[in-house]
């Protein structure tokens, strides 16, 4: 049963990494909490405590215990991110050229798999194939902020095997590896007696791990924990300007990527056989992102480009109610912050704090599929941007507005 549910994982692989260069980023930074159709449709308020199926293998592998025989599942998302710019007074170079950028994101699907295996009574093993952090933008040609970015592709795609224990009735636990691809490419406008285009691109394979435990104290009542360690990536690839004249390279170049560790901590409590309410906080580390640091491996050194990225807290709370034998129904809401700052915030990651509204369902369609849909709505807060770029040639003033739309489709498959 294992090796027949392993065919579509290894497919779903593929499919990621064919789909590896356009991911934008819907939650605070970038990273990508959509991993699981179950969970986003409860805004994510129980993805420690209360996802029933092979979803929880990313967010609380303790989970797993939850799930008898063998189980898999396939989910896709689809993002249809907006951002808005508004020049409010960039100079310089920068003056040069008036467009707006237009909305640099395009409608995204992001896809994600995974399979558990009860092997006894308290053994679980599982997999699973997500992307976790993830950015692509690409702003329109001759508009007001190119000398901070035209163009920003970053994916990363993340192998977890993983492995749980039903300590008793009470307690679970989960530990798995993070063997995860990182893939970026930096582009923006730069000026040495013309204007011409930079490009930083880079690749790496790193590694780290995730821990996780359910406890029942009392029918009905789960808390939930998880931790994700950080990952550190050294992306190798090439640094090229081109048709700027004094500044013109092709040089090889490695660039650190430090991606943040994250631990959450959930309670849900079932109230009857129909209803369940569920709460979480999520805590983010990223101040461990603090700058893009070229380091070309030949000729003059690169400037770095301050992040200072700060650590966040996400925040939900949703309920579930199980209206029938074959349909499920759940909901939600999230604030999450964001680690970027007024000081640093950029035209890449043109953030702000996101509330969140979710909602959701599963229909059993028999006893071995389940169908799983949800819907969201996210509203990024309005913010500002103040950067000087080009050894201050080129300033970028902006205002930034946003929102995403999400719409959500997985099916649960039992062997």
């Amino acid at each position: 049963m294992m090796r027949k549910a392993l065919v579509p994982a290894l497919a779903l692989c593929t499919a990621l990494y064919g789909l590896h260069t356009i991911k934008p980023a819907a939650a605070a930074g970038f990273y990508i909490q959509e991993q699981s159709v179950s969970g986003l449709g409860s805004a994510f308020s129980g993805s420690a405590t209360n996802l029933n199926d092979p979803s929880t293998i990313y967010f609380n592998p303790a989970g797993m215990t939850s799930l008898p025989g063998t189980q898999t599942q396939l989910g896709a998302h689809i993002l249809l991110p907006n951002a808005d710019l508004t020049d409010t007074g960039s100079g310089g170079l920068s003056a040069a050229n008036t467009g707006d950028g237009g909305n640099p994101y395009d409608p995204t699907p992001i896809p994600n798999g995974y399979i558990s295996h009860q092997l006894n009574g308290n053994t679980w093993i599982g997999l699973g194939v997500s992307a976790p952090f993830g950015l692509a933008s690409e702003y329109d040609d001759g508009w007001f902020g190119r000398f901070d970015s035209t163009e920003t592709e970053l994916t990363t795609i993340d192998i977890q095997p993983t492995v749980a224990f039903k300590v008793n009735d009470q307690l679970s636990v989960g530990l798995g590896v993070n063997v995860q691809y990182a893939d970026a490419k930096l582009e923006n406008a730069v000026f040495g007696g013309t204007e011409g285009t930079a490009t930083l691109e880079g690749d790496d394979w790193s590694y780290g791990y995730n821990l996780g435990l359910q406890y029942r104290p009392f029918d009905g009542t789960t808390f939930g924990a998880s931790y994700r360690s950080a990952i550190s990536h050294e992306l190798e690839g090439d640094i090229v300007i081109v048709n700027s004249t004094a500044l013109d390279r092709n040089d090889s170049a490695s660039a650190d990527l430090d991606l943040p560790d994250v631990a959450t901590f959930g309670l849900s409590q079932r109230l009857n056989d129909q209803w369940t309410l569920m709460g979480q906080a999520s805590w983010f580390g990223w101040n461990n992102f603090e700058s893009i640091a070229p380091m070309p491996d030949t000729g003059a050194a690169i400037a770095p480009t301050v992040q200072n990225y700060q650590t966040t807290w996400a925040f939900a709370a949703g309920a579930e109610y199980e209206y029938s034998d074959a349909w499920t129904f759940r909901g939600g809401v999230q604030f999450d912050e964001t680690p970027t700052t007024d000081e640093y915030r950029t035209s890449r990651t043109p953030d702000g704090d996101r509330t969140w509204v979710s909602l959701g369902a599963t229909y059993t369609w028999n006893d071995r599929i389940d169908l799983n849909m949800a819907a969201t709505y996210i509203d990024i807060a309005d913010e500002q941007i103040s950067l000087s770029r080009n050894g201050g040639l080129a300033t970028v003033s902006a205002d930034t507005e946003g929102h995403v739309g999400i719409v959500a489709l997985g099916v649960n498959y039992k062997f």
